[in-house]
């Protein structure tokens, strides 16, 4: 890193960009690697993707702290491989077809074969362009082409090797498995961690608060297959409070520290929920049988003990290990009908009926706090896709969380800040859950998006999420609720692990760590083996100082990674989703569909359809003939001579004319429904200009 003065040059690795275009990079200097830069939106910005180097101007603001300033250059480095479909020619040739938006339009990259592999067409490839060296010893020559004769530029035919064959797009996994090559997330279990599988420890409740004779009851989704905690609550009248037990599989019992399991799950950083496709952070043997809490089983965990007053007020908790017997596996849907009082098939034992009330009175109570405090309150459903019996997607389906949901939601919740507590108060180091408050730019960008007088509320104040669903509660009955919510969402700063504990903004709570799943995620296996630390060691105050050094710095490593695992298993799933939706579209193309802008770019409009079942982009090209005007704070195009003004949340009706299920796209044309007439189009094309930002 080079420096003058305030003025700092260094080298940037861009980690995430939104979809509004705010990025975040890691300075790639040891001595400022844990820093993250936030690089706002500029149109006037260089073109850049995740994983690009960045030479950028940083500003100096104290405490070993930088400020973005500008982007210099990209720094250019040839990539290694690319992804690509194998298409035929019309004189039956193979060739492939790069897997990104516009290559399309590029010359067409001839096949080499090596080791034995062969091609088929519609194979998804994992491919390197040939080196000259390769080339030189197949005695290949590179072929000059030129596209276009008035042309003077002049292309070279691309030849690459063949590394693998993913699948092919006859196959409904392929989705799956080529976002699982494109992020590098590891998929199978060596014969190392087979072999300690093997050898586990043996079940041992010795030493352990027998919980086996209370009515812990899981709850989950209809679909699952791990079930890593169970719940259990009573109210006390003689004492005028509530018990609410929380017990979570006692992973790190089966997974030593710096064993082989260990070391995996440390790489893995966390499981990767695909739609279609799970990769677990450890092998089923643990994740769906010693470490899930199944039915009438007995089974190791850690549990906490919360007790709380008649208002919810916290009064103590306890952490302990134990071993428990699940009474019953429950769903969201059959928790919820007991909730309903409606009447079904199902027959629950009376204790179980008892202690699903207590745990929904409990969540009333908790609610309330949850409200005071100030949680942030968006209203987002969730998009599920369903899949026939061969594994095709068959459907998409909005999902709103129920109220069984919230009530495991806040359980967790309260576990989650236990733990955090549990850990401060004898002064060990962790992994804490952070989120930040919104960035100054993204703040700004909200109050210009959502306008005048809404925006009155957070002009000049702190950002706090009491702020914003004061704008939520004024809008609900609105047209415009939608877009404020996904305003809201993408103004918010990306949650992230952490070694210092910069509390979570989102949740309005000061402490919080990742308690409630070790069998997914490895910030909660470390937080697990601080907890029983804590348990084993309760007579001393304090940890070592020496130790908890070492293990302080060692958590600011494991944090970075595991921040990054979670980046890159959110960009898989939503990769893998958006290309599975889009394969249900390819049946729509020329229909006409609702349509809601999201966001407006310099390149074109990103829009919702039919319902925000699906997201596509509108490009400029696409929008009514005309000279558009951008502001990129508001986010409003503007047509000069037509009158057309684009904004967020605006409504309107658009025809799907390109699909690409490999790469998830899914492209749009404006339906305008002012049809120009021959001569007025003759005469604008005579001084004919281009879509054009002033």
């Amino acid at each position: 890193m080079q420096s003058n003065n305030k003025i700092q040059i260094s080298n940037l690795e861009i980690i995430f960009i939104d979809d509004d275009g705010f990025a975040r990079g890691h300075i790639l200097n040891k001595n400022t690697s844990d820093q993250e830069i936030s690089i706002p939106f500029d149109k006037t910005n260089i073109d850049f993707n995740i994983g690009d180097h960045l030479l950028v101007e940083l500003e100096f603001v104290g405490k070993k702290q930088y400020k973005f300033k500008k982007i210099i250059k990209k720094i250019e480095f040839e990539k290694n491989y690319f992804f690509a479909e194998v298409k035929l020619t019309s004189k039956g040739k193979f060739y492939l077809n790069e897997l990104e938006r516009g290559s399309q339009k590029r010359a067409k990259i001839q096949p080499i074969l090596i080791d034995d592999i062969k091609i088929n067409k519609g194979d998804v490839v994992k491919a390197q362009r040939a080196s000259r060296e390769v080339l030189k010893k197949l005695k290949i020559k590179k072929l000059k082409i030129n596209k276009n004769k008035r042309s003077r530029k002049i292309d070279y035919q691309d030849y690459a090797e063949i590394l693998e064959v993913i699948g092919n797009v006859l196959d409904p996994n392929v989705y799956s498995y080529l976002a699982i090559r494109e992020y590098s997330i590891k998929n199978n279990f060596n014969q190392e961690i087979k072999n300690e599988i093997s050898n586990l420890n043996a079940f041992e409740k010795n030493g352990r608060v027998d919980l086996r004779d209370l009515s812990l009851v899981t709850i989950d989704g209809d679909d699952a297959k791990d079930f890593d905690d169970a719940v259990y609550a009573e109210y006390v009248s003689k004492k005028k409070e509530w018990r609410v037990l929380v017990s979570i599989a006692d992973v790190s019992y089966y997974v030593k520290s710096n064993s082989a399991l260990d070391k995996e799950a440390k790489i893995r950083g966390n499981s990767v929920y695909l739609p279609n496709f799970v990769v677990p952070m450890l092998p089923e043997e643990l994740s769906n049988d010693r470490c899930s809490l199944r039915p009438n089983e007995d089974r190791l965990c850690l549990t906490v003990e919360i007790i709380l007053d008649e208002k919810g007020k916290k009064k103590s908790h306890s952490f302990f290990r134990s071993v428990i017997n699940s009474k019953k596996r429950l769903t969201y849907q059959q928790v919820q009908d007991v909730i309903d009082k409606k009447n079904t098939d199902e027959i629950f034992d009376n204790e179980v009926i008892k202690v699903i009330k207590s745990l929904h009175d409990i969540y009333l109570i908790l609610e309330i706090l949850r409200e005071k405090r100030g949680a942030l309150n968006l209203e987002l459903p969730e998009r599920k896709i369903l899949f026939n019996d061969s594994g095709w997607p068959i459907q998409i389906k909005k999902i709103y969380g129920l109220t069984s949901n919230k009530i495991i939601e806040e359980l967790m919740i309260l576990a989650n800040v236990s733990a955090a507590e549990e850990i401060i108060r004898y002064n060990y180091p962790a992994i804490y859950r952070v989120h930040e408050p919104p960035s100054p730019e993204k703040y700004k960008s909200l109050i210009d998006i959502i306008g005048i007088p809404l925006a009155n509320v957070l002009i000049g104040k702190v950002p706090h999420p009491i702020l914003m669903n004061k704008i939520l509660e004024n809008t609900k009955q609105t047209a415009d609720y939608d877009m404020i919510n996904h305003s809201i969402l993408r103004s918010q700063s990306q949650a992230k692990y952490h070694n210092e504990n910069k509390s979570h903004f989102g949740l309005a709570l000061k402490n919080y760590v990742h308690f409630t799943s070790p069998i997914r995620r490895y910030s909660d296996l470390i937080i697990h083996r601080q907890i029983i630390e804590i348990i084993n060691n309760k007579n001393k105050r304090k940890s070592n100082l020496i130790t908890s050094k070492i293990n302080n710095e060692k958590f600011k490593i494991i944090s970075e990674h595991i921040s990054n695992t979670e980046r890159q298993s959110v960009a898989a799933e939503r990769k893998t989703t958006d290309r599975l939706i889009s394969l249900l579209f390819k049946e729509k193309i020329n229909d006409l569909v609702d349509c809601t802008i999201i966001s407006i770019h310099k390149f074109g409009i990103f829009v919702s359809i039919e319902d925000g079942i699906a997201d596509s982009l509108l490009p400029l090209r696409n929008l009514p003939y005309d000279w558009y005007d951008y502001d990129p704070t508001k986010q409003i195009l503007n047509g000069v001579d037509s009158g057309y003004k684009f904004i967020i949340g605006m409504k309107f009706k658009a025809k799907i004319i390109e699909v690409e299920p490999l790469t998830g796209s899914i492209i749009v044309k404006f339906h305008d429904d002012i049809i120009m007439d021959s001569k007025n189009r003759k005469r604008k094309n005579k001084y004919k200009r281009k879509n054009k930002f002033s």
